[in-house]
């Protein structure tokens, strides 16, 4: 049984991935500063501040999940945010590369393009987006994410014998009855810096135990999203009535496509999403 670190892991996510490796196998070892609510597998309490924990928890292991983080702006202030999220990322990898770990799997965020929490929305330059797209934040937690990525693309040019896949997730649902779509379906506005887009929580587990068992070398970014939008309505009447004028559409198919692109992560970590709305509600907005 191959040991694998979860940071993070008395989180909401944390919590499905670790379900997800033990459910294939793997021996887990979960490290947050919260005890667990459902001790699921081993668990210490740690602060991914001081590196002295990670290099303890990481001997003898074949990756690591990193979760451990803020999840979105204004949770703290926005140096703390900025601080804790890169000095943990920092710490992760760098312990990882010292130790010999094979795998290091990052929970990054579609935050990192900048859209999500911007004061005021611009046009992308296309949509869908990809792993391409230019990543400019305004915000410390979308920023956050753009250098542990960039923290990752520097620690493989030394360490070249690293997988390091840094996973961009949108909106991930942890409704697994998906009753509270029905509320967005509401109000499509509030959803437009995100463009529609959500991912549900058991395919991004999936996402993260593909990445560990992934077979390529170096740093890659990948997108993870469910393959349509989260609205009962199609994607381009949104991005027309809510969206900036000016935004250049891809070629896609269907009607309710997805506004960011998955088909990197389909074409080499296997991804394929298992859980989308239309399989829990009727497509009625009451």
């Amino acid at each position: 049984m191959k040991k694998i670190v979860v940071t993070g892991g008395s989180g909401r996510l944390g919590q499905f991935v670790i379900r997800e490796l033990l459910a294939h196998r793997y021996q887990v070892l979960s490290l947050d500063k919260v005890p667990p609510r459902e001790k699921l597998c081993t668990s210490w309490l740690a602060d991914l501040r001081q590196s002295g924990n990670l290099f303890e928890a990481l001997q003898n292991s074949y990756g690591i999940v990193h979760l451990g983080a803020y999840q979105a702006p204004n949770l703290a202030s926005d140096a703390e945010t900025l601080g804790n999220n890169v000095t943990s990322t920092y710490n992760v990898v760098r312990a990882a590369a010292d130790l010999g770990v094979k795998k290091v799997v990052i929970a990054s965020s579609t935050a990192a393009f900048g859209f999500i929490y911007a004061k005021h929305l611009w046009p992308p330059d296309y949509l869908p987006l990809d792993e391409s797209h230019p990543s400019t934040p305004q915000d410390s937690y979308g920023l956050s994410k753009v250098i542990g990525e960039q923290i990752a693309d520097s620690t493989v040019t030394v360490h070249k014998e690293m997988t390091i896949s840094s996973l961009r997730f949108p909106g991930v649902n942890f409704d697994l009855s998906y009753e509270s779509f029905r509320e967005r379906w509401r109000n499509p506005q509030t959803r437009a810096s995100g463009f529609w887009t959500y991912i549900d929580a058991r395919d991004a587990a999936m996402t993260c135990r593909l990445a560990l068992e992934a077979k390529f070398r170096g740093h890659e970014v990948f997108i993870a999203s469910a393959a349509n939008n989260c609205m009962t309505q199609p994607t381009l009447e949104l991005v027309k009535k809510y969206l900036p004028r000016g935004v250049k559409i891809k070629k896609v198919s269907g009607t309710h496509w997805s506004c960011v692109d998955s088909a990197k992560a389909w074409r080499i970590l296997g991804f394929k999403p298992n859980h989308v709305w239309q399989d829990y509600l009727k497509e009625r907005e009451t």
